[in-house]
């Protein structure tokens, strides 16, 4: 009995040597990454498509009214145009959530990305078609596109040690806000350009 419990125990030693530098720099290592972020390039990506997501959302409402009284619509069609991107949202959310899980963060982030250029391009062209309802469909298809912020914030939270989890999401929800405050400006800016 003796002799298995010694041949354990060398195993077990054979298997756990390392050097003291070894050691020493695992235990740093350990120390460094326990309160920092585990993806910074990962965050940082996250952080640009939630920027680029509500960006699209701001940058929109200067040049809204003009596009909707252009097309013949009322102050209730641009609120319908205004709750339709939230509407979008809604509706995939839940998808884009079970989406992550089943194909990862960079497939759902590049599948929204793209559907968020399809609703820019669609609003585009909305003074073209000339139907309200075809800027309605537009805001919707914009609202899909950025329907990511669950899948963003799960990104996050998965990345990032529990003790800071908070730090960085209000970061990531900062980034979220900036978007939408400060792309306004562009869309006027834009709107004075284009008359």
């Amino acid at each position: 009995m003796e002799e298995i419990h010694n041949n354990v125990e060398n195993s077990d030693e054979r298997d756990i040597k390392m050097s003291d530098s070894e050691l020493d720099l695992s235990i740093v290592s350990s120390i460094l990454t326990a309160d920092e972020i585990s993806d910074r390039t990962g965050f940082l990506i996250v952080c640009l498509v939630v920027l680029i997501g509500d960006m699209s959302r701001g940058v929109m409402f200067p040049t809204l009214w003009p596009l909707v009284e252009s097309l013949g619509g009322t102050e209730v069609t641009q609120g319908y145009a205004v709750a339709a991107f939230s509407f979008g949202r809604i509706l995939v959310s839940p998808l884009f959530g079970g989406w992550s899980v089943k194909y990862g963060y960079s497939r759902t982030l590049t599948m929204s990305c793209c559907i968020l250029v399809l609703g820019t391009m669609l609003y585009t062209q909305a003074p073209n078609v000339g139907s309200p309802g075809f800027l309605i469909f537009a805001q919707v298809v914009l609202g899909i596109g950025s329907g990511t912020l669950g899948v963003t914030r799960a990104f996050v939270a998965e990345v990032t040690p529990t003790r800071n989890r908070t730090k960085y999401i209000a970061w990531l929800t900062a980034v979220q806000y900036a978007g939408f405050t400060v792309s306004p400006f562009f869309g006027s800016l834009f709107s004075h350009i284009f008359e």
